[in-house]
């Protein structure tokens, strides 16, 4: 009995010490996917103004990546995107307004981290 109690602490603390190393390397990763969909984001600056479903979508796109991009740094707040974060906070915040001022309707869902 006291082996398998033995077994299971020993286990236990494997685990812990493991842990922050599966979290550096989920960052890591994490902090790679959200570089490539930052260079995929798509511009507001070249959407026809005029076409209002291609405008929604542009703004829609980039709020849900300011909002996945505020999810990581939060759970990874060493990544190389926290400096970045407040800055796509701030344009998340702007181009959500701008979302509601359209009368655009979601139609992307949203990320869950």
């Amino acid at each position: 009995m006291a082996r398998t109690t033995k077994t299971v602490l020993l286990g236990a603390i494997i685990g812990l010490v493991a842990a922050p190393a599966q979290a550096a390397v989920d960052c890591a990763a994490e902090a790679a996917r959200i570089r490539r969909a930052e260079a995929e984001l798509p511009k507001l600056e070249v959407a026809p103004p005029n076409d209002r479903q291609i405008v929604c979508i542009t703004l829609e796109t980039n709020v849900l990546f300011a909002r996945r991009l505020a999810a990581h740094v939060q759970q990874c707040p060493r990544s190389p995107y926290a400096k970045s974060a407040g800055m796509w906070s701030r344009t998340g915040s702007n181009y959500a307004a701008q979302f509601n001022n359209r009368g655009c309707k979601p139609t992307i869902r949203p990320y869950r981290g």
